[in-house]
């Protein structure tokens, strides 16, 4: 399959979905700002990984199984899709801990993610990263934008700047003009 194959099928998958915030857009912008961020930013060119980029969402977001994927488009394209897909807590994990908690409890698995990512999976998550810190500064306001650059500021310790300097770069400046305002 193609790139342009998975475009499609993220288009398909992601079809009634909105991102959070004011003025919300459709939920498939924010897959294809994660691909031109891969890019165009980080200069990925590798087929397998711009799919991965634009498919990173549909397990969690669509219920689309990994097999499907691997079905249409390739064993690395889902190991790079299931590396980037989040464990979220289960209903027992979660009981009884407050939002605050919850949050941490979450923050702290993905955190353990990404410290196990594979490198190709990291410069993904960047590019992710980078498109969600940027939507954070127009949707998120006071504790919650703090909170979500303070975990950027974590992932930024875990994800080697050689990994994708680009993209780290990216991330970094957007991190630091949050701290800044």
């Amino acid at each position: 399959m193609s790139l342009e194959s998975a475009i499609e099928y993220a288009v398909q998958k992601h079809r009634g979905q909105v991102r959070d915030g004011d003025h919300p857009l459709p939920y498939i912008t924010h897959p294809l700002d994660v691909l031109a961020n891969l890019r165009y930013t980080g200069q990925v060119t590798d087929q397998d990984m711009l799919m991965a980029a634009v498919l990173h969402d549909v397990v969690e977001e669509a219920a689309v199984s990994f097999d499907e994927i691997e079905g249409l488009f390739g064993e690395r394209v889902r190991g790079l899709v299931q590396e980037l897909t989040r464990y979220e807590p289960t209903e027992e994990e979660r009981s009884g801990l407050s939002k605050d908690q919850i949050w941490q409890l979450r923050s702290d698995l993905l955190l353990k993610e990404i410290r196990e990512m594979s490198p190709d999976a990291k410069t993904i998550k960047l590019a992710d990263r980078l498109s969600n810190l940027n939507e954070a500064t127009r949707a998120k306001i006071g504790k919650k934008l703090e909170r979500y650059n303070r975990q950027t500021a974590e992932i930024l310790k875990i994800v080697p700047k050689k990994t994708n300097p680009g993209l780290w770069e990216a991330v970094k400046r957007l991190h630091e003009s949050i701290n800044r305002a």
